[in-house]
Parts: C-alpha cells; structure tokens; sequence
C-alpha cells in the first residue's frame, strides 16, 4: 500500500475514535446518607464515575470497589459525604454502533470517489 492510502486509513480510525468518544451518556446516581444499614449506590466494579466534591473538585475514575461508606479506584477513595454530585458514565452501544458505520461508510465512500477519480484521469490523460 502507498504512504497517501494509509494516511487515508489512518485519518479513517481517528475519525471512528473520535465519533466514539461522544456517545457516551452520563446518569446522575443518588448518593447515599447516613441511614442505617447504608444504602450502596447504584454504581458496579468497572463503572468510570465522575463525582463532584462538595469542594467542587471533579474526579473521574473506574470503580474498583463498592464500599459502605465509599466509592474506590485505583489510588482514590471518595466517601460518600464528601460527595455533591454522583454519576455514572455509560456507552449508548446502540447509537454508538449506528454512527460509527455511517462514519467509516461515509469516509470509504469518498476514499473510493477519489480512487476512481484518479483511475479515471489516468486513464484519458495523455495524447491518443
């Protein structure tokens, strides 16, 4: 393959990336209180959370494990009454899919537009 074609291919994944990055929906989560026995939150090992603290800082990070009185991933541990605002990140697979395929559809349609544009020019170029 020539270098133009794979900067093509490549331009073709960092377009897919790119559009996968922005079907991800957040959904806000109530943050348990102080009752007895501690309600946990509707938050999984392995959900990417992003959490407002009631100092206004914003962490986001991938849940590694539901405790009772905190949210834990990898070197950060956020109890439940330092946090104001509590959602949970999660990917619209369905969407996601439908927008990818018209993505990489659309960007091969054109790369062949061009393919057989140049196909065409070499063809008729030159003197008959």
């Amino acid at each position: 393959m020539t270098s133009f074609r794979w900067q093509r291919v490549i331009a073709v994944l960092c377009a897919a990336s790119l559009v996968l990055t922005s079907c991800y929906s957040l959904s806000p989560v109530p943050i348990p209180s102080g009752e007895s026995p501690p309600a946990l939150p509707a938050v999984s090992v392995g959900d990417t959370v992003i959490i407002t603290t009631r100092t206004n800082e914003t962490k986001t990070f991938v849940v590694t494990a539901v405790e009772a009185d905190a949210l834990v991933g990898k070197r950060v541990r956020v109890v439940y009454t330092d946090m104001a605002t509590l959602n949970v990140k999660h990917l619209r697979k369905g969407p996601t899919t439908w927008v990818v395929l018209g993505v990489v559809f659309g960007i091969l349609s054109i790369m062949a537009a061009v393919e057989a544009a140049e196909a065409y020019d070499d063809v008729f170029e030159g003197n008959y």
